[in-house]
């Protein structure tokens, strides 16, 4: 973990033009990061939770903040009798459909996790070959994008046990997880991370907001927010938040499916009404409420397949863009 890197969210300020100001670095105290302003942040199981009120955070969250990777036929066990946290079934469940997803291969249903998961009975529609081939192309393109030429990778969720199992991957150590088959009835599998190793020196890893991250703005080649537009409750803000730590020349790329839920996005800050892809096209292009405009490079609608269980599997279509700031 790189702490030049990782400000203190508590004591910057903003500018009336919405630039960072008065930026400081934090320093490692033990099992916390310690800014000069007098603010303390926790480090719990090796994660840094780098939030401006990580107090209210913990109060409020600190069933999944102190969750263990606990074995998952121990946890499953757990869940099934109803001896969990009420937060912790969501949890997991939440994990089982996200580690599911990224151990996937698809279109062609290959798997890095072990057993493979079965998936709902009915077949999917599937697309022309050379649509499918096109998609798989760009799912390939993101992969590399995210690392390519990269000196370091910065990562940040607002779920510690997400940043626990994605740094036990990066790590380049099979994660095992519980996978959901009915209800609270779980199953044990394994994900092995494939190619997806990152040194330790090359990467940090944070629990913190992406509306209010704790970064260095204007210093990164390279800024992604996938499939994160619709979930949280200012898309707008988001953008700025992308926009703010792209530096000029660098690039971005998004993807949303814009499944947008009540409670999760506000009504008024929906992006586009019937045609958000084209409304996120035009506000970039045009620089609407950000620092500059940029050019679009690569633009398609990529299949986003989520199995929630073994009768349950949404696939949803997501749109995915690359763009360059001017």
């Amino acid at each position: 973990m790189n702490l030049d890197l990782v400000v203190c969210p508590g004591c910057r300020t903003l500018a009336p033009d919405g630039s960072r100001l008065d930026v400081r670095t934090l320093e490692r105290d033990g099992e916390l990061l310690v800014c000069a302003c007098g603010r303390r942040y926790p480090v719990i199981d090796g994660v840094p939770i780098v939030l401006a009120d990580p107090a209210a955070f913990l109060r409020a969250e600190i069933a999944s903040v102190v969750e263990r990777d606990l074995d998952p036929a121990v946890m499953a066990a757990l869940v099934e009798a109803g001896l969990v946290d009420s937060r912790a079934p969501a949890c997991v469940e939440h994990l089982s459909t996200y580690l599911d997803a990224q151990g996937a291969r698809w279109p062609r249903r290959r798997s890095r996790t072990a057993p493979p998961p079965s998936p709902p009975g009915s077949p999917r529609a599937r697309a022309p070959r050379r649509s499918r081939r096109r998609a798989r192309l760009q799912r390939r393109a993101i992969r590399q994008r995210a690392r390519a030429g990269a000196d370091h990778v910065v990562g940040l969720d607002l779920q510690p046990a997400a940043v626990r199992r994605a740094r036990r991957l990066l790590d380049g150590a099979p994660l095992p997880y519980a996978r959901r088959e009915i209800g609270r009835h779980y199953r044990p599998a394994v994900i092995t991370p494939g190619d997806r190793a990152v040194p330790a020196a090359r990467r940090t890893l944070l629990c913190a907001d992406a509306l209010d991250p704790p970064l260095i703005p204007g210093l990164y080649g390279r800024v992604l927010a996938l499939n994160l537009l619709d979930s949280v409750h200012d898309p707008r803000q988001l953008l700025a938040v992308v926009d703010l730590l792209c530096r000029p020349g660098g690039e971005i790329i998004l993807a949303s499916p814009y499944a947008w839920q009540s409670g999760v996005v506000d009504d008024r800050h929906r992006l586009g009404g019937a045609d958000p892809a084209a409304a996120l096209v035009e506000r970039l292009r045009a620089g609407d409420g950000l620092s500059g405009r940029y050019v679009v490079e690569d633009e398609a609608d990529l299949a986003w397949p989520l199995r929630r269980d073994a009768r349950t599997q949404v696939v949803y279509r997501t749109h995915y863009l690359r763009a360059r700031k001017a």
